[in-house]
């Protein structure tokens, strides 16, 4: 079994991350990733993506390796912001209501439900290291 693994590298912005999407998508395309597979990818890589933005802060480059094989996509989310480990992080109080419901803050628990595994370090280089694995089967 062959493991493939694709990287992409793109300023913490949100046009870098836009260009990292449409990369991103490039890649799926070219591997004929479809159906949850793809969509949990793509939507992995967007929710923690976002928060790496808006929350990490980073000032320099994010890093993303894409391991593909026939069981499982592996991505693994790098960069130099504010330290944070999602996979400790308690869950959200959940509205009782659609009323009570606010937009936001539930990403991460969408994540935590579609990932196999999620696994957190903060390397030597002081550099957040999240990664994730999500199963190829539908």
């Amino acid at each position: 079994m062959e493991i493939q693994t694709d990287f992409l590298r793109f300023p913490g912005t949100r046009s870098g991350f836009e260009g990292a999407a449409a990369r991103l998508r490039a890649l799926l395309d070219a591997r004929r990733l479809e159906g949850a597979p793809r969509y949990n990818v793509e939507l992995a890589f967007e929710e923690i993506v976002t928060n790496i933005i808006r929350h990490g802060s980073p000032t320099e480059n994010v890093e993303v390796a894409i391991a593909f094989d026939e069981r499982e996509i592996v991505l693994t989310f790098e960069d130099n912001g504010v330290p944070f480990d999602p996979s400790v992080r308690p869950a959200p109080t959940l509205p009782e209501s659609l009323e009570e419901a606010v937009v936001g803050g539930l990403g991460l628990v969408l994540v935590s439900k579609i990932v196999g595994r999620m696994t957190y370090a903060r390397t030597p280089q002081r550099r957040n290291q999240l990664t994730l694995t999500i199963p190829t089967a539908d």
